[in-house]
């Protein structure tokens, strides 16, 4: 009795991991596959008028900023991630006048924001005034600040690939528990197989999870999303990578 139960702990052990780490490649995969269709950004009259309908009465302070990029466009180092329209804003009194934001029209814009219907606000951190992030159908807005008054943006949502992660973690589960149950008959050998992978998808994903509950500017990341980026930073940032000298 002694003897068998270490081994039989050992072998749910060896399945529960291997079903963890195919559960977070399914939901890799979902996520990808779920924001193959992101769909279109409103463009600069509707978002302009979106826009009026959180802060009324108060005029662009510059001009209108558009990236149409979607998630895996092919950016420059410092941009990677969705497209979004952002409009600054400028209180009539030129802002604070001290490098800080100015924060007077934010009860204004949360009000506004939950009568013309945008749901699911959530706080974003910032150190002195109130910013906050909501969805209207396939639309995420985010009002944050800054050295000069509230900026309004908006971006796609990212609820299809949110919801492909899901549907790719289940299946993944499902086919580690079936793949895993079989090869368990040695644990440790199973075990030492996925722990590379199993080190290097823990922590990302853990992190992923952290920005997505945590307040932050704008829709959650897609899943995905994080590998090309930590590829990048691994392969062309790397003390060790060879400098290619210059291109001429």
């Amino acid at each position: 009795m002694t003897l068998t139960r270490p081994r039989s702990g050992t072998r749910v052990a060896a399945v529960v991991f291997g079903a963890l780490v195919l559960g977070i490649i399914g939901a890799i995969v979902g996520s990808w596959v779920g924001g193959f269709n992101p769909g279109p950004l409103p463009d600069n009259t509707e978002a302009l008028r979106m826009a009026r309908e959180i802060l009324p009465g108060v005029n662009p302070a510059g001009e209108l900023d558009r990236r149409d990029y979607v998630y895996g466009s092919r950016l420059g180092d410092e941009e990677w991630g969705p497209g979004y329209v952002e409009i600054p804003y400028e209180p009539d009194d030129g802002g604070t006048g001290t490098g800080e934001p100015d924060c007077s029209l934010d009860r204004l814009a949360r009000t506004n924001a939950v009568r013309q219907g945008w749901e699911g606000l959530r706080d974003v951190a910032e150190l002195r005034c109130s910013g906050w992030v909501a969805q209207r159908g396939d639309v995420v807005i985010a009002y944050t600040h800054d050295t000069q008054g509230p900026v309004v943006t908006f971006y796609r949502s990212t609820t299809g690939a949110t919801v492909g992660a899901l549907i790719g973690a289940l299946a993944g589960v499902l086919a580690g528990v079936a793949v895993c149950r079989p090869l368990s008959r040695r644990p440790l050998v199973l075990i030492a197989v996925l722990a590379l992978p199993g080190l290097v998808l823990l922590p990302v994903t853990a992190l992923a999870l952290m920005v997505a509950f945590v307040g932050h500017e704008g829709p959650v990341p897609e899943l995905w999303t994080y590998w090309p980026i930590l590829a990048r930073l691994f392969f062309f940032y790397s003390p060790w990578w060879p400098d290619p000298g210059p291109s001429w």
